[in-house]
């Protein structure tokens, strides 16, 4: 069983998004790799062929009840281990606008109280989002005439992390992390803002070919909302990366998940305006039939199914499933 606690410093987010929800997102969606990220050790000895089950309406009484009144998003996760066994993955994300002298206090609390319900054992680290370092919880300690008690867990300090090395890795939490160092350190300047959001969309997401189209939509969603721009920002920010999307990730645009971040819907408000019914058919109709063949394969590589992607390309279900069997034809034999 694993406990997992956001912290952040209040920084100019954007009006009405709701923070907990986002981390909570994105760890649902790319749960896999959040893990392989933060917990690498853990990692190893999950099964992740068994799949994963999420069971938050199991979260126990007594935790909910003590946390009433807070921000915070809640999930207990079940798997299984590679040695057979099935254990309790307990994800606790708690967004914090100050730093809390009680905090080591209350990661035990939680600790005690979910051994308690579960008997399991219990995988505990703190990812502290606030890049101030005298942000730094110690271990609980509890001792009264010989009684005595130390409690430690993980931690992972993003004032702590490397930006060259987050750029290098290949796990999309580097990103997310990156973009949560961004957002503080651009908290007073939404120009500069602006140049490092288009350089994590345009570079690490749209024209990335390694990312996989449920990865890229996840990330571009969470970065989308999490590094807020102003408007009239926004509107030039889709100016510059309309090209991408429409050219290397196609795909985003059939997404009902991330139509509405606000690159995106600034995105489908210009092409309307424009004249367009749907963004698709902008780098569609003008194209040949070569063209729609080509974004026919790709689109079957990516996962679609074949009437999905006839409808999206706008050709026969015979063409597509003869597109679908050439595919499969060449592929090597592993």
């Amino acid at each position: 069983m694993g406990e997992v606690l956001v912290l952040e410093k209040r920084v100019n987010y954007a009006p009405g998004t709701d923070y907990d929800a986002l981390w909570k997102k994105i760890i649902s969606e790319l749960f896999e790799e959040f893990i392989l990220f933060f917990a690498p050790d853990l990692y190893e000895a999950i099964d992740f062929r068994k799949g994963i089950v999420f069971l938050e309406q199991e979260l126990p009484k007594v935790i909910i009840e003590h946390k009433k009144g807070k921000k915070i998003a809640d999930k207990i996760v079940k798997v299984s281990l590679k040695n057979g066994e099935e254990k309790y993955v307990f994800i606790h994300i708690e967004i914090q606008g100050k730093k809390d002298p009680d905090f080591s206090k209350r990661m035990f609390t939680y600790f005690y109280r979910l051994f308690d319900r579960f008997q399991e054992n219990i995988y505990s680290i703190a990812i502290l989002t606030d890049l101030s370092k005298s942000n730094d919880p110690q271990a609980f300690q509890y001792s009264f005439y010989g009684t005595e008690l130390t409690y430690r867990f993980n931690t992972y300090k993003f004032n702590e992390e490397d930006i060259p090395s987050l750029k290098k890795s290949t796990n999309p939490f580097a990103i997310a992390v990156l973009a949560g160092i961004y957002l503080h350190q651009t908290e007073k300047n939404y120009h500069k803002r602006y140049e490092v959001k288009k350089k994590l969309l345009k570079d690490f997401i749209l024209t990335n070919p390694n990312l996989k189209s449920n990865v890229a939509e996840a990330l571009f969603y969470f970065i989308d909302y999490l590094l807020y721009l102003p408007d009239e920002l926004t509107k030039q920010l889709t100016k510059d990366l309309s090209i991408n999307i429409e050219k290397e990730a196609k795909h985003m645009l059939y997404s009902e998940k991330i139509k509405e971040a606000p690159t995106l819907a600034e995105y489908f408000k210009t092409v309307r305006e424009e004249g367009f019914e749907k963004g698709i058919e902008k780098g569609i109709e003008k194209g040949k039939m070569e063209e729609k063949r080509n974004l026919a394969a790709e689109l079957l590589r990516e996962g679609f199914s074949v009437e999905k992607v006839a409808k999206m390309v706008k050709l026969s279900l015979d063409e597509v499933k003869e597109i679908e069997a050439s595919i499969h034809f060449n592929r090597p034999e592993s």
